[in-house]
């Protein structure tokens, strides 16, 4: 008899290429990121906050499309929707009723049918970094209370349904410390996640490499190390030698709306239902920023 929570938490193989995952926040973006070889979409909203938790109704509908996708071929076979789920911008800590909300949205998104949920949470003061001025202040740590109660929620909802769930910790943990970063993988590994979207603690991934470095080393190919922030293709190459993580994240937005003139059938039916025009329906997604990535990770 198998066991449901190994089956529902589904620890992947190990992959010969590096994947690379977009942040998208329209059903257009995730066309253009399937497209252009993404391996999965992290779906918000408001990214220009960071990326919110999306309305069910954008869940439920590209979930559909993914995997219309991918039935058409259109996008790898193992294509998905991970969702983030945080309730508004600001702090990663949290009170007890947005705890209890975000509960709540976790259920919602896999009850939509998404692959995955992205999330993260800190106790500690809101605001504290790494830097020299939070000295002598109570430092941040991964809220492993309110991640648990999300996990479970979540799980269990995946288990109702009879199939697995990932799990990625976002970047709150960019809040934490170099040395309880690294010391985190641990944590997160041993509750059941399955990625970690970091910078290593920098604006910038390509800044932060050695303590990405050094969480790939902690892994020890047990949880992913995904590098985001500032990931650009100049850079990439240099990143992937200086730390070996075996994923990227961004969100390959330009600074004008692309057309989209390649629209799935799946697509231009859930925009019609919708009352959108489904002609040439524009994104941020840049298709050039995607494929520009993804060729570079699968040479």
């Amino acid at each position: 008899m198998t066991d449901p929570l190994a089956d529902a938490l589904d620890h992947t193989p190990e992959r010969a290429r590096v994947q690379l995952e977009i942040a998208v926040q329209d059903l257009t973006g995730l066309v253009v990121a399937a497209h252009g070889g993404a391996d999965r979409v992290e779906l918000c909203v408001d990214l220009e906050a960071d990326g919110l938790t999306p309305p069910i109704d954008l869940t439920r509908a590209a979930v559909a499309l993914a995997d219309d996708l991918v039935a058409s071929r259109d996008a790898r076979p193992h294509f998905g929707v991970h969702v983030l789920v945080r309730s508004r911008p600001g702090s990663f800590v949290y009170s007890a009723d947005e705890i209890e909300q975000m509960r709540a949205q976790a259920v919602e998104a896999v009850r939509a049918g998404a692959h995955g949920i992205v999330i993260g949470a800190l106790t500690g003061r809101a605001d504290a970094t790494n830097s020299a001025d939070s000295a002598g202040s109570a430092e941040p740590a991964l809220d492993m209370d309110a991640l648990t109660i999300w996990r479970d929620a979540a799980l269990a909802e995946a288990q109702a349904q009879g199939r697995s769930l990932q799990l990625t910790c976002h970047r709150a943990i960019d809040r934490l410390t170099d040395a309880a970063r690294i010391a985190a993988v641990t944590d997160l590994f041993a509750a059941g996640f399955h990625r970690i979207l970091t910078s290593g603690g920098a604006d910038r991934a390509p800044d932060g490499t050695d303590c990405l470095r050094a969480m790939v080393e902690q892994a020890e190919d047990l949880i992913d190390i995904q590098a985001g922030a500032g990931i650009r293709a100049a850079t990439t190459r240099d990143l992937l030698q200086a730390t070996g993580v075996p994923a990227v994240h961004l969100s390959a937005r330009g600074t004008e709306p692309q057309e989209l003139t390649d629209v799935p059938a799946a697509l231009r039916a859930l925009l019609k239902a919708d009352g959108r025009s489904a002609t040439a329906p524009t994104t941020l997604t840049d298709p050039a920023q995607v494929r520009a990535i993804a060729d570079l990770l699968d040479l």
